[in-house]
């Protein structure tokens, strides 16, 4: 299965700022891992990755987490410029947005989000998504996963 993981489902993985949030997103990362998943993101994940952490961590530790996480993912570089058209103006969906609708739909994946409007706007687009902090999504995403 391919899956395609918003930045804000890492972030509540590596930040306990609620620990429900976290631990759904962990559990998440526990099956893929476990299944041997592939996780794909569209290339400006890496600077969304880069961005997050370091408002959190010292520069260090930040630095380890975006080595860690871009070395198990495979980088979408080149998405076009067409279809993050298509998908903005069928969307009306933020920029970043696009970029992951876009990558789920190029390699027929599941998108995975802690952004509610992101996986309505995915859905709308014809993407196969998950709001991880809806109880009945989580579950049936969960089952999925299995």
């Amino acid at each position: 299965m391919n899956l395609v993981i918003d930045i804000s489902v890492f972030i509540n993985r590596l930040s306990i700022y609620d620990e429900e949030r976290s631990r759904r997103a962990q559990n998440v990362f526990r099956i893929v891992d476990k299944r041997g998943y592939n996780v794909f993101e569209p290339q400006v994940f890496g600077i969304e990755l880069a961005s997050q952490p370091i408002r959190r961590k010292p520069s260090g530790i930040a630095k380890r987490i975006y080595d860690e996480v871009i070395e198990r993912i495979i980088v979408v570089e080149e998405i076009d410029y067409d279809l993050l058209l298509d998908v903005a103006f069928q969307t009306g969906c933020r920029t970043i947005d696009t970029y992951y609708i876009a990558t789920a739909s190029i390699v027929d994946g599941v998108l995975v989000s802690a952004n509610r409007v992101m996986v309505t706007n995915a859905r709308r687009y014809g993407v196969n998504a998950y709001y991880i902090h809806d109880a009945r999504e989580y579950s049936k995403l969960m089952s999925k996963l299995q």
